[in-house]
């Protein structure tokens, strides 16, 4: 009985061994520690200037806390893209497949001296150069220190003001109170709308699936405007604590909308123009037999059908009856 305890505790062991050895690996290299381009918090980033390869230098601004920012493009002041701040912000913490000395860049074979693009979060520079042509990865440069990074930045880099303007006409989460366009003035009272001229065919739904429209407009593309066409026409959109000034003009199918402040415009395309310029009409019902026609109808008897009735035989056709010829003279 003894020997067996003794057995199964010497089993025991050499059990916990082999998992320790499983566990731990005695005598394996572990991994090496990725290394990042920059140790920046993106959270504590408060400003990014941006140096591209073609138009005006610009920076982003933060406003707000930072776990809940808001970020504007400087001059004009406006709104940025949300999701294209948060990419451009992974930058910082992007993983380098290689370090460079900048000592190795004779005759700027990597590219970042001059480089193609720049960018600088808050005090830290990021100088983008060439790919490289192994595994489509870009040569950047922080301080004197040459990384090669996935290519999926530098676009960012290059892009200019209007780029990073936000395509949503309205800031999120405001609610309308009056609205003017070509023709038509609508204003919020009480619990519903008033709409100038009257048009007293809307219903409610429709006057509101057209405020709802403007209130998450958003453009397909945003574009640099230097002036206002002269036949624009006024479009104004009020809500509470705030205005937007617009200018409505048509090219083609599609709708442009020029902003007052900023020289720039909105893209719209031919169905979302008609969406925001127009209360839907009421669709006309379909004429339909009453319900008691329906009825009757259905409940009309058909003729019987007599049993030993059977269709008319048809009669033989029979060959005409021949015919002498004549003789011959």
């Amino acid at each position: 009985m003894r020997g067996r305890l003794w057995l199964n505790l010497a089993l025991a062991l050499v059990l916990a061994a082999l998992a320790a050895v499983a566990w731990f690996k005695p005598g394996r290299t572990p991994p090496p520690v990725p290394v990042t381009l920059t140790s920046l918090d993106a959270k504590a980033v408060e400003r990014i200037d941006f140096y591209p390869p073609r138009g005006p230098a610009f920076a982003l601004l933060r406003e707000g806390p930072a776990g809940d920012p808001h970020w504007f493009i400087e001059r004009p002041h406006l709104r940025a893209q949300p999701f294209r701040v948060e990419a451009i912000l992974e930058l910082l913490n992007a993983t380098s497949a290689a370090q460079l000395a900048l000592a190795d860049n004779t005759d700027n074979a990597f590219g970042v001296d001059p480089p193609q693009a720049r960018i600088r979060f808050d005090g830290t520079e990021i100088a983008f150069g060439l790919t490289n042509p192994v595994g489509l990865r870009r040569y950047v440069r922080v301080g004197d220190a040459v990384h090669l990074i996935d290519d999926r930045y530098y676009h960012h880099a290059a892009s200019t003001w209007t780029d990073w303007v936000d395509r949503r006409v309205l800031p999120e989460g405001v609610t309308l109170t009056a609205l003017d366009l070509p023709g038509m003035m609508l204003r919020r009272k009480d619990a519903g709308w008033q709409v100038s001229p009257d048009r007293p065919q809307a219903s409610a739904d429709a006057i509101t699936a057209l405020i709802e429209e403007w209130q998450r407009a958003y453009a397909m593309d945003v574009e640099n405007a230097a002036s206002v066409p002269t036949d624009a026409r006024a479009v104004r959109l009020e809500w509470q604590g705030g205005a937007l000034e617009l200018a409505l003009a048509q090219e083609g199918d599609e709708w442009l909308l020029y902003r007052r402040d900023a020289p720039l415009r909105y893209r719209f395309s031919a169905n979302q123009g008609k969406r925001l310029l127009e209360i839907a009409e009421p669709t006309p019902a379909k004429d339909v037999p009453p319900a008691a026609a329906q009825a009757d109808a259905a409940a009309a008897p058909t003729a019987p059908i007599a049993p030993d009735s059977k269709p008319a035989a048809e009669a033989p056709l029979t060959p005409p009856p021949a015919t002498a010829s004549p003789a011959a003279p």
